[in-house]
């Protein structure tokens, strides 16, 4: 429902099942840095059989990717000799037997060239041509120093932060009601201090120190607002 509201969301998933794998549309495959796959999800068991990785029965089309860049699939190991007849000359230490974060390099730098030689990167790269030359046209057009840093203006998060925090108010009644009872009593006890206070020079200053004071309270008082801030910044980080 988000999502179809026009919202951008981002979660990651561990191990996907192929009943959950099967929903999704499009799929990237990175390793290093450098682009494995990038199409159609149903096309991906097919763009790898065809470039020798057959995906064996009964396996998880998540566990078999993932297998292949990491050198751990049996399709790899069948067809290594091949991989080193077509290396462009980066060799892999027996000592460590694999390159950064247990990833083969050789196999990448394979993968990643004949994925480079596919029709699904020239579709690719057609497509991303069409949209870098849209986005040149219209940034000549626009200033930089009229670059829009948010989604929304300033007024739009106000509101929303404002109710939110009158939300957490209202399903908090405990915490207003003692803020109200302590705001009566001191009001009753300044009162009661300054009462019957005469219209002379002493008055006046009388008056001021009483301004003063509920002044002062006000804004110590004003202070412990601090927390909210620092507690909801931790949950939004």
């Amino acid at each position: 429902r988000l999502s179809r509201r026009g919202r951008t969301i981002i979660f990651s998933i561990h191990q996907p099942r192929y009943s959950i794998f099967k929903l999704f549309d499009s799929l990237t495959l990175l390793a290093l840095g450098k682009v494995l796959y990038h199409g159609p999800a149903k096309q991906a068991l097919e763009y790898f059989s065809s470039i020798g990785y057959e995906c064996e029965p009964f396996n998880n089309p998540a566990d078999f990717f993932l297998d292949i860049i990491n050198g751990d699939s049996t399709a790899v190991a069948a067809s290594k000799e091949d991989h080193r007849s077509v290396d462009t000359g980066k060799e892999v230490s027996s000592e460590n037997g694999v390159a950064e974060d247990n990833v083969d390099s050789s196999v990448v730098d394979v993968l990643h060239q004949k994925y480079l030689n596919s029709s699904l990167y020239q579709s690719t790269k057609e497509a991303l041509g069409k949209v870098e030359l849209g986005r040149g046209s219209k940034q000549r057009v626009s200033k930089q120093g009229h670059e829009i840093t948010y989604a929304n203006g300033f007024l739009t998060q106000l509101y929303w932060v404002s109710k939110r925090s009158l939300k957490n108010l209202i399903r908090n009644p405990q915490a207003s009601i003692a803020q109200i009872a302590v705001t009566v009593i001191l009001a009753l006890v300044v009162g009661a201090i300054f009462f019957g206070v005469k219209l002379d020079r002493s008055g006046i200053q009388n008056r001021v120190g009483s301004l003063f004071f509920v002044t002062t309270n006000q804004c110590f008082s004003s202070v412990s607002a601090i927390e909210l801030f620092i507690r909801d910044k931790k949950l939004f980080v």
